[in-house]
């Protein structure tokens, strides 16, 4: 190994020796070919553009298509290009970066419709965009003003949803003065448009739009009254929802007193979502003999480690204990025993866990893999191995019932990982052979997962 750091290692090189190693790395590497073209002119801004300018353009022009296998790599290189437009150029030349940055944003319609973004990383690519224009224009010695205006411009332009970080970060380029007049042009907008639009049954989407824009400077200038009068400005009855977002923006302002005018009457399907809500604004009002209570009755309505967590925050000591015996008490209650023995970890009851998955072992819902896979690994790291045998036992069957064949490497690495622990006594579980026995019996014909348990 070596002795001292790659760094240590090379300040010590000769010049010379670095400079053959650079050029053999840019004959075989084209990136680093233009990497060094670039630093040809690095004092020279205008050729800089220029240089990513042509790369720009060339993405432009493109009609190559990126499907869901490839898509990561293209949006790879579209962030690597902004990454270096913003350390390379912006610190020389604050304004040509500037274009360079707004042109790639203006460009995101070429990106998006040459892509499958169903992972989102072409939109990523864009957002960092939209950041990179934000600290750069702050940079610009342009007038505040003109900057607002063009901010404006850019992001009401948005076909995507990709741009909403000009809004929702406004504060990096913008005083609050200037954000509060952007804020008041939106709302003279939208009353323009919902008077245009008065007596239809349903607002336009441009309303919307406008009503999202200011919402998003709302959060910028973490003002709750903007981001409701953005849903007011064109209806005066808000659904559950919009009273949820009202209600979340006057509690992260921890203004609890405005948020309880939205939180009277009962919001139906949603209701839960109502009284968790109004428990976190008896909590900051400083009236825990209201709030414990309903967070105590929306968990035990629908356990889960989220409500328990809720529910436990913020009881002393001595109530928390009395909480946690409840709670236990309810977990092995639970007909589901999957959702049982999570809770029951949580509690700090891992043996009652296990006892559970192994009593209820056939009713494990296998669907379950949004549980069940950690609680297996956090039962072995403890030594439950009976308890995780019956988790992965479950999984297992479930993806070979179902003849999933995607879930198939799944499948292969629970059944190793049941082959690790067949070592240990698993009564009153069936034995690993028995087991093994059972799946070649019920689905031996499924040659491809048994190919990848002998590949294994």
């Amino acid at each position: 190994m070596p002795t001292e750091d790659l760094k240590t290692f090379l300040y010590r090189q000769p010049a010379t020796t670095l400079a053959d190693l650079l050029l053999e790395l840019a004959e075989d590497f084209p990136d680093v070919q233009k990497r060094l073209e670039r630093l040809q002119v690095a004092d020279n801004p205008s050729k800089l553009a220029t240089a990513f300018r042509k790369t720009l353009a060339g993405w432009r022009r493109s009609q190559k298509y990126y499907d869901y296998k490839t898509v990561g790599a293209f949006a790879s290189k579209l962030e690597l290009w902004l990454d270096q437009v913003a350390r390379e150029l912006a610190p020389k030349d604050p304004a040509a970066a500037l274009e360079l940055l707004q042109a790639f944003i203006e460009a995101d319609q070429i990106f998006f419709e040459s892509a499958d973004d169903s992972g989102a990383h072409i939109g990523d690519a864009v957002r960092k965009a939209c950041r990179y224009w934000l600290k750069t224009a702050a940079q610009c010695e342009t007038p505040e003003a003109v900057l607002a205006q063009r901010l404006m411009t850019l992001a009401t332009a948005d076909a995507y949803g990709a741009r909403e970080g000009l809004f929702r970060e406004a504060h990096l380029l913008l005083s609050e003065p200037a954000m509060r007049t952007l804020v008041a042009d939106l709302e003279r907008t939208m009353a323009a448009l919902v008077a245009q639009h008065a007596g239809a049954p349903h607002m336009p989407y441009e309303v919307i739009k406008v009503s999202s824009g200011m919402s998003l400077i709302g959060e910028a200038l973490k003002d709750p009254d903007v981001r409701v009068r953005a849903i007011l400005g064109y209806r005066s009855d808000p659904n559950p929802l919009q009273k949820e977002s009202m209600v979340q923006a006057y509690l992260e302002a921890e203004r609890p007193k405005d948020a309880m005018k939205w939180l009277e009457g009962n919001w139906g399907h949603l209701d839960d979502r109502r009284q968790r809500l109004l428990a976190q604004a008896h909590a900051q009002l400083g009236q825990p003999e209201l709030s414990h209570p309903l967070l105590q009755e929306l968990f035990e309505r629908s356990p889960s480690v989220e409500a328990l967590r809720q529910w436990l925050d913020g009881l002393t000591p001595q109530q928390q204990v009395a909480a946690m015996e409840r709670a236990g008490q309810g977990a092995l209650a639970m007909s589901d025993p999957g959702r049982a023995a999570h809770l029951l970890v949580e509690l700090h009851r891992e043996s009652d866990a296990e006892a559970v998955l192994v009593e209820k072992a056939a009713a494990i819902d296998g669907m379950d893999y949004y549980r069940l896979p950690m609680l297996a690994k956090t039962l072995v790291d403890g030594g439950r191995l009976k308890g995780a045998t019956a988790v992965y036992r479950a999984l297992l069957i479930n993806i070979l019932e179902r003849a999933n064949t995607r879930a198939y490497g799944h499948a292969a690495r629970y059944l190793e990982s049941l082959t690790l622990m067949s070592r240990e006594d698993l009564a009153p579980l069936a034995t690993h052979e028995e087991f093994v026995a059972l799946l070649r019996e019920k689905h031996g014909r499924k040659a491809s997962f048994w190919s990848l348990v002998a590949g294994g």
